[in-house]
């Protein structure tokens, strides 16, 4: 364990003392903590990706999983005024595809429920962002509520029932 302890400092007074713990970066049992504080997509192994998925489809998929953004499972970069969702020509330029057959792999995607589009509309500009699900690739130890409203129905076929029964008593909340 590591510990890192900060001071606040007024002139020669200590005013504040802040600790917190990390695991150490190496562990003679476990070995050194591998780029840490990368970005990262993960996959299951025991999740199938459909059957209609082709194994170039698949391929494809894991490509863009590098192009998730942090911890948001959004297909995103950092632009200008913060973070940009991917749009389906710089999707193609990733994957290397014409912007037709990257349209139509984007909309097989989002019919199987790999992928969801979500459009957000603010002061009148009118955004559309891709989502990867959470099964198939994810970016984040921690589903939050509004990944969880995205994807509901994949969840609710693996998440454990009282974990939706809390997902739906938080977004009541939020409705209310």
């Amino acid at each position: 364990m590591v510990i890192k302890r900060t001071l606040y400092i007024e002139g020669d007074t200590v005013r504040q003392v802040q600790e917190r713990e990390y695991p150490a970066v190496f562990d003679e049992g476990k070995g050194y903590l591998f780029w840490a504080r990368k970005s990262f997509s993960k996959s299951f192994h025991d999740v199938d990706f459909p059957p209609e998925m082709t194994d170039l489809e698949i391929g494809r998929m894991a490509r863009l999983a590098k192009k998730i953004w942090s911890n948001t499972n959004m297909l995103g970069y950092r632009g200008n005024g913060g973070v940009r969702p991917y749009t389906i020509e710089m999707i193609a330029d990733v994957l290397r595809m014409s912007t037709r057959q990257t349209y139509r792999f984007v909309e097989k995607m989002i019919r199987l429920g790999i992928l969801a589009r979500v459009t957000v509309e603010t002061r009148g500009t009118v955004e559309n962002s891709l989502y990867v699900n959470p099964i198939y690739f994810c970016s984040t130890n921690r589903i939050p509520l509004n990944l969880y409203l995205i994807f509901q129905k994949h969840f609710d076929e693996v998440m454990p029932a009282w974990v939706i029964e809390r997902y739906r008593e938080q977004h009541g909340k939020k409705t209310n």
